[in-house]
């Protein structure tokens, strides 16, 4: 009888365990759901952007961001932020958009396809042309 007693205060422990892990994720599902839409998403990408992160070192990087259409230079080292100037020259400015352009500029799949396409008949033609000259 002692080995059904074991069994039966296994079972209610695990069934515990399984009810308690239950309410735990529930409740960070629901908090998760809940913080979500208070103030987290205010930005969305629209009004700091980053441009370009460079590491200098271990845990030390300067960052070039702009934040609402003015570009910042920051420094992070460990668990400082620092500012280290703003960019307000136009004619780097205009060199940093352009740059920025560039970087989101699509590759069309066409101009990729067409590109290979001309390379392959080029070097058909290659080899036809050495197999006619033999």
């Amino acid at each position: 009888m002692g080995a059904v007693d074991f069994f039966s205060s296994l079972l209610k422990m695990i069934s515990a365990l399984a009810v308690v892990l239950g309410i735990m994720i529930g409740a960070m599902f629901f908090l998760k759901k809940f913080i979500k839409g208070t103030g987290t998403n205010l930005d969305d990408g629209n009004y700091i952007k980053i441009i370009s992160t460079r590491y200098i070192g271990p845990k030390c990087s300067i960052m070039l961001m702009d934040v609402l259409n003015s570009i910042v230079v920051v420094g992070i080292a460990n668990n400082q932020i620092t500012m280290l100037t703003t960019i307000s020259d136009p004619k780097s400015l205009e060199q940093l958009k352009d740059s920025e352009r560039v970087k989101k500029s699509p590759i069309s799949l066409l101009n990729n396809l067409s590109s290979y396409r001309s390379r392959l008949l080029a070097q058909g033609h290659k080899r036809k042309g050495s197999r006619e000259n033999e």
